[in-house]
């Protein structure tokens, strides 16, 4: 089931059919059948050409050097009836039919169904990658469940998928908003504010300690907007408006270096490439991002 949202990585195309993860006898056949197409990776990047995603018959996958055994079962296109599975090779040659990017990079140009099929494919290896081992004894595990369930060999626990919940916040004040920037963000670029939502905590109570902690603004009422998976490495983006009490910014500068209230025509502008402020031009998250779809969901809002 799909819920088309405006955020990169968001409305998975495919039917993840889970029961078919366990039915080894299907993905088997599956990895075999003319008609399954295969996403493939070097070093977390996924194969894309000029203008889409480069998806692979399973032949061209192997020769490619995708052994079989570690391919991802992405789910089942239902439109064109086929498997789709990720795959990850060790050399760094393509296939003459395109070239490994940047996931970053490649969201920004690519269509929006492949970027959400490569989006979870790269979230998969990067949880494959960090765990190898199980957290319950320390003994390496293996792969099970076409890539969805790592087992431990030695105590039999098992491991899934992580996830890690991420609130995102446009603080609001009347007819203004608040970004802030870190010290990492290019000269000029403002956003979101985001953290980590931790144990014992709602949604509402992270935006709220947040922006506390990091501009000492008191949130006195939460709204949620949307979400975004977020593959990097394997975050939940939760898109949030938080209205304030106070327009005074008591910065974490370890957090945020600099923080600016913007009126909604300038946050329009800023959208728009065209902010000008003290001298400078001020710039926000392309639409890659969700804070960029924050800020336009609350900038053009009646």
């Amino acid at each position: 089931m799909s819920f088309p949202a405006p955020n990169t990585f968001a409305d998975y195309p495919l039917n993840k059919a889970g029961l078919l993860r366990k039915d080894g006898a299907w993905i088997e056949a599956a990895r075999v059948d003319e008609t399954t197409l295969v996403a493939l990776f070097h070093n977390k990047r996924p194969l894309v050409g000029a203008e889409r995603a480069v998806f692979l018959a399973p032949k061209a996958a192997l020769a490619a050097g995708a052994a079989p055994e570690g391919w991802l079962f992405l789910g089942v296109d239902d439109a064109r009836g086929c498997a789709m599975f990720a795959a990850a090779i060790d050399r760094d040659e393509p296939p003459a039919d395109g070239r490994f990017e940047d996931m970053r990079a490649a969201a920004m140009r690519l269509p929006a169904a492949d970027t959400a099929i490569l989006g979870c494919a790269k979230s998969l290896f990067e949880w494959h990658a960090r765990h190898g081992y199980c957290a319950n004894c320390g003994a390496a595990s293996a792969m099970v469940d076409a890539g969805w369930r790592r087992r431990c060999a030695i105590c039999a626990a098992d491991h899934f998928p992580r996830v890690d919940p991420v609130v995102i916040m446009l603080p609001v004040l009347g007819d203004q908003c608040c970004v802030g920037r870190q010290e990492r963000f290019p000269p000029g670029l403002f956003s979101a504010f985001a953290g980590f939502v931790e144990p014992g905590e709602s949604l509402e109570e992270a935006c709220a300690r947040e922006l506390d902690e990091e501009a000492g603004l008191k949130a006195a009422a939460v709204q949620y907007l949307s979400s975004q998976p977020w593959p990097f490495p394997s975050s939940l983006m939760i898109g949030l408006l938080a209205e304030v009490t106070h327009a005074t910014l008591t910065l974490d500068n370890d957090e945020i270096v600099e923080a600016i209230w913007l009126t909604r025509d300038q946050a329009r502008d800023a959208l728009a490439g065209s902010c000008e402020r003290d001298g400078r031009r001020i710039m926000v998250p392309p639409p890659v991002a969700i804070a960029h779809h924050l800020l336009r969901e609350w900038a053009f809002r009646s």
